[in-house]
């Protein structure tokens, strides 16, 4: 099956046609995840995100989308950038994050993620940017086998409390 990868775009009116992955995502998230405190609402949890996604794009964040032959939507990637030096990582022109990365279940094996992840790491070359970050989910090992896979290294973890597990 042929599939398309968009230039980046930031349209915010395209963001509407990744509701569907994203929410795809979040339901593998609240299966895998170790930690517990995950939005349970996919709703409540994708009008989270699309408020975030706006902002994003607001600040200079730019998204690709994979389409198959019948110009479905069958993956997305956003990329938000940071322009300058960092506090704590030695980088150059400023760090870009993958901030959402997701293939539909029937299209993920197929290439999809990994022309997705190219893409992203060119966004960050054409902003004169050489580090790219991501965040993996805790107990999402597929998605991080597949970026260690791409070159992708442990540098920091983030650690999360809700303050009434006592």
């Amino acid at each position: 099956m042929a599939v398309s990868i968009s230039s980046p775009r930031d349209d915010v009116e395209g963001l509407l046609d990744l509701a569907p992955l994203w929410e795809e995502l979040h339901r593998h998230h609240l299966s895998v995840s170790e930690y517990r405190g995950l939005v349970q609402d996919l709703g409540c949890s994708w009008a989270s995100r699309l408020r975030w996604y706006r902002r994003l794009l607001t600040e200079g964040a730019s998204y690709v989308t994979a389409t198959d032959g019948a110009g479905r939507v069958i993956g997305y990637v956003m990329v938000g950038v940071e322009d300058g030096p960092d506090d704590t990582f030695e980088v150059q022109g400023g760090t870009a994050e993958v901030v959402t990365l997701v293939v539909t279940r029937d299209q993920r094996s197929a290439g999809v993620g990994r022309k997705l992840l190219g893409a992203a790491e060119d966004i960050a070359r054409d902003r004169g940017i050489d580090t790219v970050k991501i965040a993996v989910m805790s107990g999402n090992a597929r998605a991080q086998k597949f970026y260690e896979s791409n070159g992708y290294t442990v540098a920091e973890r983030v650690l999360y409390r809700r303050l009434d597990d006592r």
